[in-house]
C-alpha cells in the first residue's frame, strides 16, 4: 500500500383587469321648468390632470468591498521548527540566530512499516531556479540518470545519481522557475528511472495537490 505525507423570472405582474369607468362628476343636469326654454347647461370644467409623482432618488450604488490584505509570514514565538501540510507536500523548516532554512518535502512508502522508499526536497526558488535531492529506491540504472515530465510535457532527461546510501540512491536537481511555476497548476510531475534488461522504464508519480501553496509559503518563512 502506497501513502503520501503531507505537506451564481423575471417575475411577471398581472395587472388585474381597470374596473368599470368612473362616474363622470356633476353627471347629473338640473331639470329644465315647464313652460320656459331649458336653459342651456353650462360646460363643466374638466378634471384636472393629477400630478406625476416625483421620481424615486437613484439608488446609491454599493460601496465596492475593500480588499484583503495577504496574511504576514509570523514565525511562532519561541519555537525552534516548523512543520505545516498542504495537500501532498509539507513544509519543515528551523530557525537558528534569526536565519529560517526552509524545505518543501513529499515523500511515499510503506505504511505498514513506515519506511520510506522515494520523497522529493526543494528549497525556496533563488536566483530564478529551485534546487532540492530526490531520493530514489535501490534497482534503477545508475548509468541513465532520470527523466521528468510535467503531466504529459517532457521537462528533462538524464539527471545523474549522486552518491547511495543505506536509505537509497540522491540525485540533486535545479529546476528553472517556470518548471516550478508550471507545476503549481499541474497534476502530477513524472519521474522516469530505466530499469536494468527493462523494456520501459519505471514510473514514479508525485502528486502536485498543495504544492503551490506549499512552495509560497516556505518561501514566505525563508525570507
Amino acid at each position: 500500500m502506497r501513502w503520501r505525507h503531507v505537506l451564481p423570472l423575471v417575475g411577471v405582474i398581472s395587472l388585474a383587469a381597470i374596473g368599470d369607468a368612473w362616474n363622470a362628476a356633476y353627471a347629473q343636469e338640473a331639470a329644465p321648468e315647464q313652460d320656459a326654454p331649458a336653459a342651456e347647461s353650462s360646460p363643466k370644467p374638466k378634471p384636472k390632470p393629477k400630478p406625476k409623482p416625483a421620481p424615486k432618488p437613484a439608488a446609491a450604488a454599493p460601496a465596492a468591498p475593500a480588499p484583503i490584505a495577504p496574511a504576514k509570514a509570523t514565525w511562532p514565538e519561541g519555537a525552534s521548527a516548523l512543520s505545516e501540510s498542504y495537500g501532498d507536500w509539507s513544509i519543515n523548516c528551523s530557525r537558528e540566530n534569526q536565519a529560517t532554512i526552509c524545505s518543501v518535502v513529499q515523500a511515499q512508502g510503506s505504511k505498514r512499516d513506515n519506511r520510506r522508499e522515494f520523497a522529493i526536497e526543494l528549497k525556496p526558488p533563488a536566483n530564478d531556479r529551485t534546487d532540492g535531492l530526490i531520493l530514489m529506491p535501490f534497482g534503477f540504472q545508475i548509468e541513465a540518470g532520470l527523466s521528468f515530465k510535467i503531466d504529459e510535457a517532457v521537462l528533462g532527461k538524464g539527471a545523474p545519481y549522486y552518491t547511495c546510501s543505506s536509505e537509497g540512491c540522491l540525485v540533486p536537481v535545479s529546476l528553472p522557475t517556470l518548471a516550478t511555476d508550471t507545476m503549481k497548476t499541474a497534476k502530477n510531475l513524472l519521474i522516469l528511472a530505466p530499469k536494468q534488461d527493462a523494456t520501459e522504464p519505471t514510473t514514479i508519480t508525485v502528486p502536485l495537490n498543495g504544492f503551490g501553496a506549499a512552495l509560497a509559503r516556505a518561501s514566505a518563512l525563508s525570507h
